[in-house]
């Protein structure tokens, strides 16, 4: 592929009307080459690229006025007679034509003057593989920043190998993608086709494509509308137009009291990707699939789905099978309360053999780790948003994780968001973060949930070698319960290397929450703590683990070396309460009574050896722990975390906190990464820097990576 780079005004320059970002619009057409020219398509091309009032262009807009127009990416072009077709580079093209029909006008276009718009930095592409330039456009809006729909990057996928005769692996390799993804896209495509072509292909949409993505990928399903991967067709017709019918309005004819018939239009039984899930677990119990078309709900023919009871029930029995063992293998932690409600279960147990068989509903929490064995943490994380951070691409974790910033740049915020991901459809944590956040001793009311969980959360990483994501957003749930006094429904979906994993809790202003999932799991043990929340039923699990361990004696050595020499131990004793003995005084003293600084290296020892083999979030933790003392912590924390096999994220603002660790040295610093968090034009950055880095940085300049 040949090229020059040349300059010309912009009304030399055409909009392509065929760009891929558009073939998803419902009033898209085919521009033949010889019409690209005309008026009313440049208008229309225009429009479909800038979008209603502009909106899909202000972004350039606002930074052409500011910046004037920079020449960092290249508009690339083929001429078509006199004038110029834009390969690449539209979105940019349309921008400057508004900003110069605004100059002609006299109105306001920033730092750009005449020959920005006259003398215009182009690239004429000149063709000897026609696909080249498809090529070039897949790369930026494929593999690449700049993505496009999901249908418009399938679109381009077939056309390349449909329309260009490129091989499979010509196009794999040449954006970048893998085999399966490009398969997949193709089957997903394919199976759209036919729905187009179906009595419903009007009412097709960007946004079901994930529908028809999660049909291909669901084994269940395709076999259901008999669908074959050999050569993209489902064959049996009378299932597929039935699933077609369900993702789309339909028209029934109704009679009124009257007798009179009128046509009433129904919404489609199916309109999310996730229900595909759900539809599956009983789609081959036509019962069911009656009920949910009559009644028009598919949780009406999930709930009352023969097979689903009976996994149900045999999962159900299978839980009980385990959770019995466990408890008896650690029922000499039993307590009074704990052997009443063992007593109540049985009761409920008893009535199930043998005469009565009514269904049982489990909803005792069962967080089993995904992973049997932990080779390697976090990676990378993405915080694709969470609370005020948006785009945050966190790389090159190691072993200690150091975010340092000032006030309000969202560094507990990142912790959050690794313990979050940590724990996956485990709702618990949410619950957690936000009775600290809300500085709740205990419970906390629903309504507090419903009015602080308001924009979505979306978060994934790579964990133990696999991606790993979770999405947690609120909702108006559309399952037939109970909405007396509803507040709305937050929802968790988890993925771990394609396993998905759901939760949703109902929330309601008068009674308890109504929580729901088919099992939860985590990635790993993990813990969050901070200077300014305090769970005494956290603490009381890490000390029995300690004792069992046998770990508990190195940490209050530790606290008597470097603290005070006069403790000489510490216990649990009733209300989990922990009292210090020590030769200076005559009876043993709550550990409360001490300095917050003690208080804070018991908690956060003590939570290294619970999450052994998971990881570890402390916020702040230079807090209330003299500077004297930060270096010895920083190396005894250090070991605790090689002992133990524990991930650890920590945040702070203090320079001290960030050259004791240097000063450490503990393992050469070689497993120390730092982050520093910055406010670059509103947008909240971090920027990476590893511990042989940083120490020189400190050592030679009195680096501050605040």
């Amino acid at each position: 592929m040949e090229s020059k780079r040349i300059t010309k005004h912009i009304d030399r320059l055409l909009l392509d009307p065929n760009n891929y970002r558009f073939i998803d619009k419902s009033e898209y057409r085919i521009v033949p080459d010889g019409q690209v020219s005309d008026d009313r398509i440049q208008q229309r091309t225009f429009n479909f690229i800038a979008g209603k009032s502009n909106e899909n262009i202000s972004d350039l807009i606002i930074s052409f006025k500011t910046n004037g127009f920079l020449d960092i990416d290249q508009i690339q072009v083929k001429a078509v007679g006199d004038k110029y077709l834009v390969l690449e580079g539209n979105r940019r093209a349309a921008t400057l034509k508004f900003l110069y029909e605004e100059f002609k006008r006299g109105n306001d276009v920033g730092k750009l003057t005449e020959s920005d718009f006259k003398s215009i930095n182009i690239v004429e592409i000149t063709e000897e593989d026609p696909a080249r330039h498809l090529i070039t456009m897949g790369l930026h809006h494929i593999s690449g920043k700049k993505r496009w729909s999901a249908v418009n990057e399938s679109q381009l996928v077939s056309d390349l190998l449909n329309k260009y005769d490129k091989t499979e692996d010509e196009i794999c390799n040449s954006l970048g993608i893998t085999r399966q993804k490009f398969r997949r896209n193709l089957r997903t495509l394919s199976l759209i086709g036919q729905y187009k072509d179906s009595d419903f292909g009007d009412q097709f949409k960007t946004e079901m494509y994930t529908i028809f993505e999660t049909v291909i990928e669901n084994p269940v399903m395709k076999g259901w509308i008999g669908w074959n991967d050999a050569d993209y067709n489902a064959s049996n017709t009378v299932n597929r137009e039935r699933f077609f019918s369900w993702i789309s309005q339909t028209e029934e004819i109704e009679i009124n009291d009257s007798g009179v018939e009128h046509p009433v239009i129904k919404e489609p039984i199916i309109s999310q990707y996730r229900q595909i899930k759900e539809l599956a677990a009983f789609i081959n119990d036509e019962k069911a699939v009656e009920r949910m078309e009559k009644s028009r709900s598919i949780t009406e023919g999930y709930t009352l789905s023969d097979e689903v009871g009976e996994t149900k029930l045999k999962n159900a029995l299978s839980n009980i099978k385990t959770d019995v063992q466990a408890v008896f293998n650690f029922s000499e932690y039993m307590t009074n309360e704990d052997f009443s409600e063992v007593s109540k279960l049985k009761d409920k147990l008893d009535k199930l053999t043998p005469a009565s068989f009514a269904a049982i509903k489990i909803n005792e929490k069962n967080t089993a780790r995904y992973f049997r064995n932990v080779h390697k943490h976090f990676e990378s994380v993405s915080i694709i948003q969470y609370r005020k951070l948006y785009g945050i691409n966190i790389k090159h974790l190691s072993h200690i994780n150091i975010f340092a910033g000032g006030n309000n740049l969202g560094k507990t915020s990142i912790l959050e968001s690794l313990y979050l991901l940590s724990q996956l459809n485990d709702m618990n944590a949410l619950f957690e973060l936000e009775r600290y956040r809300g500085k709740f001793y205990n419970e906390f009311q629903s309504k507090w949930l419903d009015k602080n969980i308001a924009d979505r959360i979306e978060i994934s990483g790579i964990f133990n070698g696999v991606t790993s994501d979770i999405c947690i957003q609120k909702e108006d749930t559309t399952e037939n319960i109970d909405k007396t006094d509803y507040l709305s429904t937050i929802k968790v979906e988890a993925r771990v290397n394609g396993t998905d994993l759901d939760s949703s809790v109902h929330l309601y202003g008068n009674r308890e929450p109504d929580l729901r999932y088919a099992k939860t799991q985590i990635l790993c043990q993990g813990s969050f703590t901070s200077p300014y929340r305090y769970n005494i039923d956290l603490l009381s699990r890490a000390h029995n683990h300690a004792i069992r361990e046998k770990y508990f004696d190195d940490i209050v050595d530790f606290i008597r070396e470097q603290m005070d020499s006069s403790i000489e131990k510490i216990d649990l004793v009733e209300n989990n309460r922990f009292m210090v003995t020590s030769n200076k005084l005559d009876t043993a003293i709550d550990i409360t009574k001490y300095g917050e600084g003690m208080q804070r290296v018991f908690e956060i020892a003590l939570l290294m050896g619970y999450n052994a083999n998971g990881i570890l979030c402390v916020d702040e933790i230079d807090c209330a722990i003299h500077h004297s003392l930060l270096v010895n912590f920083s190396k005894f924390l250090q070991q605790l975390a090689d002992r133990f096999g524990v991930q650890v994220f920590l945040s702070t603002h203090s320079k001290e906190c960030i050259d004791a660790f240097i000063e450490a040295k503990y393992n050469d610093n070689k497993n120390i990464t730092a982050y520093s968090l910055t406010d670059e034009a509103g947008k909240i950055t971090c920027k990476y820097v590893n511990g042989e880095r940083l120490e020189s940085l400190i050592q030679s300049v009195n680096f501050d990576i605040r």
